[in-house]
């Protein structure tokens, strides 16, 4: 595989179930570059929801990724972050981080056509997934509903790629097509 030669913040973009952790992990391995992981934070702070909001430890999680994103990218490593990307706040904050280090930024989005294979993934994970993400389609529901559509929102000049994790395509296609997608936009230099 070949390697990135500028500094690049790849952030996924999807609902829970939507294959995003999946393709991250198969883009991070064949980059070989970190793969920060929204949903690790938040594993480690669960227990502080009976003390603390929920909308805090999400932003919280946000704030510990990008925070250890930074380190890497000074460092002179391009980093992977996963996670919903479900606000344009979050978008702007890793705007503003990759503006501040030079770095491109990218986003891959995760929008399953197939509601049922998609319900079928969501459901198999279960509770194994951790106790803050949606177990049935049921929760799921009750979620994209809470977010009141903000996950929908224009994301600029920010160059992205839309995958459908379902079709019928194997993982190792799906993932060759965003590396394709990334060594096509990260390999100039950013102008100063």
């Amino acid at each position: 595989m070949a390697k990135l030669e500028w500094k690049v913040i790849i952030a996924m973009k999807g609902h829970p179930g939507s294959g995003k952790s999946t393709l991250a992990k198969s883009i991070a391995s064949s980059l070989r570059i970190p793969l920060l992981d929204k949903d690790d934070v938040k594993d480690c702070t669960q227990r502080l929801t009976l003390t603390s909001p929920p909308s805090l430890l999400n932003d919280l999680s946000y704030d510990v990724i990008c925070q250890i994103a930074s380190t890497q990218l000074r460092l002179g490593l391009s980093v992977l972050l996963d996670s919903p990307l479900s606000r344009s706040a979050h978008l702007h904050r890793l705007r503003s981080l990759a503006a501040s280090l030079s770095a491109h930024l990218l986003l891959i989005e995760c929008r399953p056509s197939d509601r049922l294979e998609w319900r079928r993934r969501l459901e198999a994970r279960g509770r194994d997934a951790g106790g803050h993400k949606p177990a049935t389609w049921e929760e799921l529901e009750k979620l994209l509903e809470a977010y009141g559509g903000c996950t929908e929102y224009d994301v600029g000049d920010v160059p992205r790629l839309v995958v459908d994790t379902t079709a019928n395509l194997p993982l190792e296609e799906i993932c060759s097509t965003a590396l394709e997608f990334i060594f096509t936009h990260a390999t100039t230099p950013l102008a100063i």
